[in-house]
């Protein structure tokens, strides 16, 4: 496995910062090896359907015919994230604690923040592409990110995490920061962005 340079540089501005790292979008766990390798103190949390968006999400999103013609390609098994992260753990063994989530992060996030076994957030990392779940994780956790923590997105083109940054910035006074690089996994064109809690 090797070091993801984008990633890295994200969680170098949480350094300072009390919480764990929770993932919208898991898909086949890139991020999530990267995650548990480069912050091994922090536990990680990663909330996926692991079945593609629900009806509700593409209906939401400001691009739904994006969010269509990828439907079928976010079908993916937890279970296989699981056993990848915990075949790395054999050879790694300063990897982090870590707990793939399965179903709606509509509805499964919120229940995990008020039943405390997600307490506090330093990294909220937005990859699931629709607005409605985007919206909705950053709405659950907010209360309980700190000061200096992060939500990062890696979207422009498909779905609506753009929308959900810009109007979570806009609501509580933040500002949006372009990274000035683009992740390897997201799209080929603008800048990643995220805004700071103050």
């Amino acid at each position: 496995m090797s070091l993801n340079i984008e990633l890295k540089s994200i969680l170098d501005k949480i350094s300072e910062v009390e919480g764990d790292i929770v993932e919208l979008g898991v898909y086949t766990g890139n991020n999530s090896l990267q995650f548990v390798w480069q912050e091994p103190t922090r536990k990680y949390f990663g909330f996926d359907t692991f079945c593609g968006y629900t009806d509700e999400d593409i209906e939401s999103s400001p691009n739904k015919e994006g969010l269509l013609d990828n439907q079928g390609r976010w079908n993916h098994s937890k279970e296989e994230v699981v056993s990848r992260i915990h075949g790395f753990k054999n050879t790694f063994s300063l990897l982090g604690d870590f707990e793939i989530v399965e179903g709606d992060l509509k509805e499964t996030l919120p229940l995990f923040v008020k039943e405390g076994k997600i307490k506090k957030v330093a990294l909220l990392y937005v990859d699931c592409n629709a607005y409605l779940p985007a919206i909705k994780g950053i709405e659950a956790v907010y209360s309980i990110m700190q000061e200096g923590s992060i939500i990062c997105i890696d979207e422009h083109q498909i779905g609506g995490e753009t929308k959900a940054l810009n109007e979570t910035a806009e609501k509580y006074g933040l500002e949006v920061v372009d990274t000035g690089f683009k992740f390897v996994s997201g799209p080929n064109s603008n800048p990643s962005r995220y805004i700071v809690k103050k």
